[in-house]
């Protein structure tokens, strides 16, 4: 039994001591001491129906918060799986409102709804089961009368349902836009469009209102009919009541028990149709959840394995065909490089040198042939373990609102202050003050100091693979220079795939590789 269970069948118990006192007080003129039993009673079942209620509480506001930090949790592991190729195509701000906003919709269904539910399903029998022996009529016109509460909620339900996707679906397209927006404000301004695009979000947040309004009349049309439907049944009860008493023809015991009785018999029943909207909402955004959960990229982490792999270890590419959306980018490529070996792959655009370094961090799942590590297929492997030895650069690194200090640290959480200012020299980053505050997405600074701050984190891991995705694409002279210098010692000792354009960039890399069609077309020399 729970605690909300519990605490409706001491509702019960405490009504019926109650109307036991009240009925000795007021006709049989007992006096105090004879009632000192049923007062104590009353009181110890009053102090057990609060504790039974606070347990109630706190154990549903826990089990909602362990369910949303699971939930949450999924969605995070969800967003791994998938990677920038799956999550290029999908709006942060609808990300952001599932595992925000969706997520937190579920609190009031588990912690309101479902207690709720478990306590209408038990109160109200157990007072029926006190009520019909007692008098059979209040029992009956309790009976016909509940019968209506169900109906209206899901008459009023079904369209609060179907108005409550559409709000929800509005809101997860109103939350992307926004975001969209909020991050390209910049561009918006250069070209013009700021009055275009608040046109285009108050258009979108009025419809949300309107949508939002009618939700809302629902729920309070709902409401008004669980208290009228309420409000009659119990002055039905209290009129019969009053006139069997009159007529000599009811005691006042059971007639006082009754009519106390009634109000809670409705009360459950009307919490549980308020709440009723809830799990409306709740439902809605459960959708969305298991939309988002099961739906875009087909990628699924791979087990955890028990493979360990040397550092550095070999990698080989045999056989491997990767197309995207059904165009060929990779039509075949075998590739061998050797542990602790430097590697540049060159080439035209298209010709899959990203999705190379993409299928290495498992940014998107193998097609067909395998990419083998130290001889184990990478499918083999603690994706954990080899995650934690890859050094991964792309051409604009992710810097985020904090310090220098903070962004460096991200490498890794327990680097002390010698190891973060030593990988900044190493990243050629220390002109720039560690306590220097840096914007979201490294606003503040200019792109060449964003990238070698996202290098002095990679010094932070201490690799045994670097992945490198044309790290000086964006950079002046000065600073590539800067940054190719910071690579050579980055990569010395690991084994390193680094991808660009311009074949000088591969400075310091032990092979070229040229890269066309898919496949490999030949090797150079640095």
């Amino acid at each position: 039994m729970t605690f909300g269970e519990a605490a409706g069948i001491l509702l019960v118990l405490q009504t019926g001591l109650l109307a036991r006192i009240i009925n000795a007080v007021i006709f049989h003129h007992s006096a105090v001491g004879p009632l000192l039993p049923l007062f104590a009673a009353a009181l110890g079942v009053i102090a057990l129906r609060a504790a039974a209620t606070i347990g109630a509480r706190r154990t549903a506001a826990s089990c909602a918060a362990r369910v949303k930090n699971q939930l949450r949790a999924a969605c995070v592991a969800r967003i791994e799986g998938m990677g920038p190729l799956a999550l290029a195509g999908t709006r942060a701000g609808e990300i952001a409102h599932v595992t925000v906003d969706a997520v937190e919709a579920l609190d009031a269904y588990i912690a309101k709804y479902l207690p709720q539910r478990a306590i209408a399903t038990l109160l109200p029998f157990t007072i029926l089961a006190v009520v019909f022996p007692l008098d059979w009529i209040s029992g009956l016109v309790l009976v016909l009368t509940a019968v209506f509460l169900p109906v209206s909620m899901i008459v009023i339900g079904d369209q609060a349902h179907e108005r409550n996707q559409r709000l929800w679906a509005r809101l997860a397209l109103m939350s992307g836009r926004f975001l969209d927006v909020l991050q390209g404000l910049s561009t918006v301004r250069i070209f013009g469009a700021a009055r275009r695009e608040t046109a285009e979000i108050e258009r979108a947040s009025r419809e949300h209102r309107v949508l939002t309004m009618s939700v809302l009349r629902l729920a309070f049309l709902s409401s008004f009919m669980l208290e009228l439907i309420s409000a009659v049944s119990i002055a039905i009860v209290a009129v019969i009541s009053g006139f069997r008493l009159l007529h000599g023809t009811m005691a006042f015991s059971p007639a006082y028990f009754i009519l106390l009785a009634a109000p809670e018999y409705f009360l459950t029943l009307r919490t549980l149709g308020t709440l009723y909207h809830s799990r409306m909402e709740a439902m809605s955004a459960a959708e969305q959840i298991q939309e988002f959960l099961e739906g875009g990229s087909s990628f699924t982490a791979a087990p955890r394995g028990s493979v360990r792999i040397t550092r550095p270890p070999a990698i080989a590419f045999r056989e491997v065909v990767f197309s995207y959306g059904g165009a060929p980018v990779l039509t075949g490529l075998s590739l061998r490089i050797a542990p602790g070996e430097r590697v540049a792959l060159t080439g035209p655009s298209g010709a899959g040198k990203s999705t190379v370094l993409s299928l290495l961090n498992r940014f998107a799942r193998l097609q067909q042939g395998t990419i083998e590590i130290d001889g184990a297929p990478l499918e083999s492997l603690d994706m954990g373990e080899w995650r934690q030895g890859v050094a991964w650069l792309p051409q604009r690194p992710t810097l985020f609102h904090g310090t220098v200090r903070d962004n460096i640290r991200l490498g890794r959480g327990g680097a002390s202050e010698a190891d973060i200012a030593r990988a900044a020299a190493l990243a050629r980053a220390d002109e720039i003050p560690l306590d220097a505050p840096v914007g979201e997405s490294g606003q503040g600074l200019s792109t060449g100091q964003a990238q070698r701050i996202a290098l002095a984190r990679l010094f932070l891991r201490s690799p045994s693979v670097v992945l490198l995705d044309e790290p000086t694409a964006h950079l002046d002279a000065v600073s590539a220079a800067l940054v190719t210098e910071s690579i050579k010692e980055l990569t010395r000792g690991c084994t390193t795939v680094l991808v660009t354009h311009r074949p000088e960039a591969a400075a310091g890399m032990d092979r070229l590789v040229v890269m066309g069609g898919g496949v490999i077309e030949g090797t150079l020399t640095p």
